[in-house]
């Protein structure tokens, strides 16, 4: 019996090691997708955000008078539109996410969490930074390349406070109000 539980033991942990490796890979790869987004973000260029969704992708904005985005070009078209007038603006930007809730049902992952946006005039303008907050879901789906593409990307608009207060989830991508302050003083 005293020979038993050892290897009990073991076999129960190689049964679980396949699992958690698994879990820690599909973190990593779609936690990843969220780096992109944020240096997109803050150099303005939305081209490395067009990998990021794919061809047939739907996004709905914040705002209640836009209609859906539907397709790949449609959503890039959209993105440029805003980061030229953060550009004409001379301004910079940075989005943060805080992912709370991942769901995987086979080849399609689900995030569910808050988003925070830093607006940042130029200097010259003497205007204060800004922030707006959301809420967003966003799902996944590993196409035959082997990559994760986002295919439906939507948001609404919540208090800052919400993004503050969200508790990090291991393994889930969570900015930190470090990286937020930081990136506001590198823009100084």
């Amino acid at each position: 019996m005293k020979l038993l539980i050892p290897i009990l033991a073991l076999v129960g942990g190689l049964l679980v090691t396949p699992a958690k490796a698994s879990t820690d890979t599909l973190n990593q790869e779609i936690n990843g997708l969220y780096e992109t987004f944020v240096d997109a973000y803050f150099e303005l260029n939305s081209d490395p955000l067009m990998t990021l969704y794919s061809a047939d992708a739907c996004l709905m904005g914040v705002s209640a008078e836009s209609e859906f985005i539907r397709g790949r070009e449609a959503i890039n078209k959209a993105i440029n539109k805003w980061f030229d007038k953060v550009r004409k603006r001379d301004a910079t930007i940075k989005i943060d996410f805080r992912v709370i809730e991942r769901q995987q049902e086979g080849p399609v992952v689900t995030d569910a969490g808050y988003y925070l946006i830093r607006y940042t005039p130029n200097q010259a303008s003497e205007q204060p930074s800004s922030e707006f907050a959301g809420k967003f879901v966003m799902s996944f789906k590993k196409a035959s390349d082997g990559n994760w593409y986002i295919f439906m990307d939507s948001a609404n608009r919540s208090k800052p406070e919400l993004f503050y207060a969200a508790s990090a989830e291991p393994g889930l991508y969570f900015s930190s109000p470090t990286e937020i302050m930081a990136a506001e003083v590198n823009q100084d």
